[in-house]
């Protein structure tokens, strides 16, 4: 079986094949490459139902998610480190004694 793949901005399809140069007999659209706890995973397409809970439109064993993930071209790069927090501001004062430091004109 021959796996190829589309890229699409963040989101991949997935092509089956029985080999090189066939025409694909399965697409599996909206695919996605996500970094858990365990390690990189393939997210396969699903549905958000009325409950809040996702109903999955593709179950693949994991030697198939791998090999689509080897395919897909790895692991995506890990998310750079958040930004630190701006400084706080400078605590204005709200009694007369500030006067003096912030003209009103």
């Amino acid at each position: 079986m021959k796996i190829a793949i589309e890229h699409h901005n963040d989101q991949f399809n997935v092509l089956l094949s029985s080999k090189e140069g066939a025409e694909p007999f399965l697409t599996i659209k909206g695919c996605r490459i996500v970094n858990g706890r365990n390690g990189p995973f393939v997210s396969w397409p699903a549905r958000k139902l009325e409950s809040g809970k996702y109903w999955n439109h593709v179950y693949a064993s994991e030697a198939f998610g791998a090999a689509v993930i080897a395919a897909a071209g790895g692991a995506p790069e890990p998310a750079p480190p958040p930004r630190p927090a701006p400084p706080p501001a400078p605590k204005r004062g709200t009694a007369f004694d500030d006067m003096d430091n912030d003209p009103p004109f």
